[in-house]
């Protein structure tokens, strides 16, 4: 695979979002429609019941189960909303294929569970290392702890390990996020249920761009927080106005109106841009993928 370009994977992200926005919308709006009824039907007497049984430990059991059911079936449905957009923008004209939506997604997201599960037990095993090295430098102060940090209680070389390796740590997570990246776009292209084959093949095909999409990753959040911030100051005095007239509809509007411009355009691009950068990092005829 020849290596990405930031400017590629720019390009190719703006360009499916630019192709598929009304598509990713339609799965989106869906989504939240579909969560939101879920979410009366399972949770509408919950929290309820929970305050009006404080200290009866079945009813908080009861709560929890019925959260933690909640919480399942909106990443169950998420993660398959995500498959079909990147299957739709990958292959347009294609039918939607729920079953394996419904399969896959979640299939994808365990995987990489368990793979950034694996990676935090490599990095305890790292801790636990440097602290068996330092000794008592380090179990004395409160080893890695923030609070050791603050209260002066690590020497001058123990900070400037600790502090090294905090960044290690962020560096090391962002590394590993490039590099699996494309795993859901390679299972959506290959219509796979199989994690293993997108995060084995995400592995192969970023190894020569890695660090050009950790660049690009931070690119994007840079670029999201500064439009978050210019269009927060110039929607403030807008909507503020808007709700501090006391009136509830406008205050429900001027909710509506901030997430439509601010969090909308934000998530669509998360959804575009690991396509973005398979795309980048796979190319073909941009006609004959975002069409």
């Amino acid at each position: 695979m020849s290596k990405m370009s930031i400017g590629a994977a720019f390009s190719e992200t703006f360009a499916f979002l630019k192709a598929n926005w009304t598509q990713m919308l339609g799965w989106t709006v869906g989504a939240v429609v579909v969560l939101g009824l879920l979410g009366y039907l399972l949770l509408g007497s919950t929290f309820t019941a929970m305050a009006m049984s404080a200290g009866d430990p079945s009813a908080v059991m009861s709560g929890i189960g019925s959260i933690f059911l909640f919480a399942l079936f909106a990443a169950i449905l998420l993660y398959a909303v995500s498959m079909l957009i990147w299957r739709g923008g990958l292959h347009p004209g294609e039918a939607p294929n729920f079953g394996w939506a419904l399969q896959a997604g979640p299939a994808f997201a365990f995987g990489m569970l368990v793979v950034f599960i694996a990676a935090y037990i490599v990095i305890m095993i790292i801790m636990f290392v440097l602290v068996l090295i330092f000794g008592a430098a380090f179990a004395g102060a409160g080893g890695f702890s923030p609070s050791a940090l603050q209260s002066g209680a690590l020497g001058g070389g123990a900070v400037a390990v600790v502090i090294l390796f905090y960044i290690a740590v962020l560096v090391f997570f962002a590394w590993l996020f490039g590099r699996l990246s494309v795993a859901g776009p390679v299972m959506a292209d290959r219509l796979t249920r199989n994690p293993l084959t997108g995060i084995t093949e995400s592995w192969r095909i970023t190894a020569a761009s890695q660090w050009s999409i950790v660049g690009f990753y931070i690119l994007i959040v840079i670029l999201s927080l500064l439009y978050g911030f210019v269009v927060g100051m110039i929607l403030g005095g807008i909507l503020g106005g808007m709700a501090s007239g006391g009136s509830a509809v406008g205050a429900v509007i001027s909710l509506i109106v901030a997430a439509l411009v601010v969090y909308v355009p934000q998530l669509l691009l998360s959804f575009a841009i690991p396509v973005g950068i398979y795309r980048a990092i796979a190319p073909r005829a941009s006609g004959d993928v975002f069409a």
